[in-house]
């Protein structure tokens, strides 16, 4: 009896020296809530019609020793404007942080190796999610930090290999299970780190092993950083090792110059022009959960973002060059060339199949260090000008530019009696201009016009000849949008965009003889407080191409339609 009260009196003692302090600095704690509702519908002719509600609610708790935060974060969509139907509990996570580790449960996002091994990221408005359901531990002190990571992973796909194709709704789902540790030691002026990246397949018993090596250098007028990883995968019990990715950054800058160079050299799953897009059966291609650092240029102009390309991770090799130059008046003038293609041509033999083009390692003729300009290699070139800046004034803002890009993205026959390559290319000229009249008026004006060719090249023997998939041999597009805001309040806006050949009506009937088209829409914005806002949108956008830090997916056209949008913060 002695001994049990003295083992009860024992735990009440530990439970007083452990608990109470805690709730003692819970009662002193700074406690803050951030809660966030937002609600979108939207109805239009061609039955692109959506409801969409999500809640998000998150908790801080901050002492001086930690802070806890939690998120819960509910959707309603039935259906979503992209992705699947979801009620109900959408993500959640619960995390402890102290000066030296944290500890986090839930849905995780990690970026290690600036994504080329591992890049989680949520990105609602494309339907693309590659955070984990699990466990995250970090530890951090003296310039030394360890990262462990353990969850599961759902990302899905729309692709016309399967059946039941639809741009809205994914039809090819991945489940995968993700185990990570990944070392960074950080000095003055230099950050260097490992990463170890273990995948499984729920789907099938393909298992997937990524390492990384990574080196970044601080200097007075610059930067330099380099990235390297390799893949190892087991594709059906048997070792398929021939994934490797390799990224170089440096930065150098003045007191009115500014100058990038990004190279990167993709080779993580090579395949013929056949098989290239297929996602379902190239079990060994690159991973959902890697991105590439740095790519092609992103646009805010409504015309240039749907020519942007996504850096394709399997087979790439290519070379960013920026040139910044600052002037009087906040005025910059940027000038950016990319340059990439596929690190191996094709050429289609006398038995009709496909075969990797001699590589050769003279300078010049090989693109497996270097892109080339074989279109048999995918080639893509883009060069964009772009001059902004103020009036002396400050109150005109002003941004006007020039680009041209040339893409091969289809190589359709090269045999040496013929070859057929799909092309687009185009010439963009944008203008964007806000103006201050006012402290009550602000208005803004955005202009491009577009000049695009997009078709075949053929060569028959020596005969070369381009066939346009219009009927017209340039397609030319103008989109002028106008907005008006009046007392940081109300916003008015109107847009019209037009086109002589529209390739979605391509193939509709024969009766249709014109491909002109035009998009025209009307919205009003109110801001009720900092907290609440409503939008109205009534008419019609053009479908294409929309892209997010790298990431792309194609968007449908919505046709006569309004939308509804209501955003709520309320703390």
């Amino acid at each position: 009896m002695k001994l049990k009260l003295k083992i009860l009196l024992s735990r009440k003692s530990l439970n007083k020296i452990i608990l109470f302090p805690f709730f003692s600095s819970l009662l002193f704690s700074q406690i803050s809530f951030v809660n966030e509702l937002e609600a979108r519908h939207g109805t239009s002719e061609n039955e692109y019609d959506y409801s969409e509600i999500f809640f998000d609610s998150r908790l801080i708790l901050q002492n001086t020793d930690f802070m806890i935060e939690g998120l819960l974060s509910i959707e309603q969509s039935s259906p979503p404007e992209i992705g699947l139907d979801e009620k109900g509990l959408r993500k959640f996570s619960l995390a402890y942080y102290t000066d030296y580790w944290s500890v986090e449960l839930g849905d995780i996002y990690q970026t290690w190796g600036r994504g080329l091994i591992l890049n989680q990221a949520d990105y609602q408005n494309l339907d693309f999610d590659t955070g984990s359901r699990g466990f995250n531990f970090l530890w951090n002190k003296n310039n030394h930090s360890i990262n462990f990571i353990y969850g599961d992973t759902s990302t899905s796909h729309s692709t016309t290999v399967l059946g039941n194709y639809n741009p809205r709704s994914p039809n090819y789902f991945i489940n995968q299970s993700i185990y990570g540790l990944d070392y960074t030691r950080s000095l003055n002026d230099l950050n260097y780190g490992v990463s170890l990246l273990y995948i499984e397949n729920e789907n099938n018993s393909n298992e997937h092993l990524l390492t990384n090596l990574r080196f970044e250098k601080f200097y007075n007028k610059g930067e330099m950083y380099f990235s390297f990883a390799h893949k190892g995968s087991e594709i059906n019990t048997q070792k398929n090792d021939r994934g490797n990715g390799f990224y170089f950054s440096n930065i150098n800058f003045s007191d009115k110059w500014t100058f990038v160079t990004n190279y990167r050299r993709y080779r993580f799953d090579i395949q013929n022009p056949i098989n290239k897009g297929n996602i379902v059966n190239n079990h060994a291609r690159a991973l959902d959960l890697q991105q590439s650092p740095t790519g092609y240029y992103q646009h805010n102009f409504k015309l240039l973002s749907r020519n942007s390309k996504q850096v394709n991770l399997n087979d790439e090799v290519g070379i960013e060059l920026e040139l910044a130059r600052s002037f009087k008046n906040s005025n910059t003038l940027v000038i950016n060339y990319i340059k990439s293609s596929s690190t191996t041509g094709w050429h289609f033999n006398e038995n009709s199949v496909w075969q990797r083009e001699p590589l050769t390692t003279t300078f010049g003729t090989s693109n497996s260090l270097f892109p080339t300009n074989d279109k048999d290699s995918y080639p893509y070139d883009e060069i964009f000008i772009e001059l902004n800046g103020y009036d002396k004034s400050q109150n005109i803002f002003y941004s006007v530019g020039f680009d041209f890009f040339y893409d091969t993205f289809a190589v359709l026959n090269n045999s040496d009696t013929r070859e057929v390559f799909e092309v687009n290319r185009a010439i963009t000229i944008p203008l964007l201009l806000n103006i201050s009249l006012n402290e009550i008026w602000n208005i803004e004006m955005q202009i491009e016009m577009q000049r695009a060719q997009k078709g075949f090249e053929l060569k028959n023997e020596n005969e070369s000849s381009f066939s346009s998939i219009f009927n017209t041999k340039y397609q030319y597009n103008n989109y002028l949008s106008i907005s008006a805001n009046f007392k940081q309040k109300w916003t008015f806006s109107l847009s019209h965009e037009r086109t002589n050949a529209d390739e979605s009506l391509i193939g509709e009937g024969s009766n249709i003889i014109d491909l002109s088209n035009s998009w025209d829409s009307f919205s009003i914005g109110y801001k009720f407080d900092s907290d609440d806002s409503l939008q109205v949108f009534y008419g019609s956008l053009r479908g294409g191409l929309d892209c997010t830090n790298g990431v792309c997916r194609y968007i449908q056209s919505f046709d006569d339609g309004l939308r509804i949008d209501y955003t709520s913060n309320f703390n």
